[in-house]
């Protein structure tokens, strides 16, 4: 494998090819799907930690959290989503550890699996291309 860093979305952000590349959409449907996602993963982590186990205490955003911006975690979700890539790749690309990728991914296919009932998330042939990678 070749030692690679996927960039975090705030250096593809302006690079419109490499998101497409990288997650199938065109960055206007990837910033619309992750209007609704933004809404989702905040609310799931002020009520549970990544096992599911009820909260606590308030969430905070730490230091060394994986993913500061939740934009590269549903970047995270659709690459691997996508199909092109192994979770061990991912996961490496991320510099963390499988099991932990594979916990990410379970919730990211959950919300995402939620989300793209709303026919207004993303275009319906995206949406159909989506739903299928979830199963």
């Amino acid at each position: 494998m070749i030692p690679f860093t996927i960039r975090r979305y705030q250096y593809l952000q302006e690079d419109d090819v490499m998101i497409q590349q990288l997650t199938g959409l065109k960055k206007r449907e990837f910033e619309k799907l992750h209007s609704f996602f933004d809404n989702d993963w905040k609310n799931y982590f002020s009520k549970f930690t990544l096992e599911g186990v009820p909260r606590l205490r308030q969430a905070s955003l730490r230091r060394n959290n994986i993913f500061a911006d939740n934009r590269d975690a549903l970047l995270f979700g659709l690459i691997y989503l996508k199909g092109e890539i192994l979770q061990e790749e991912l996961a490496a690309f991320f510099a963390i550890d499988q099991p932990k990728a594979s916990k990410y991914l379970a919730l990211i296919k959950r919300l995402l699996s939620d989300i793209l009932k709303n026919p207004h998330s993303l275009p319906k042939p995206k949406r159909i291309k989506i739903i299928k990678a979830l199963d």
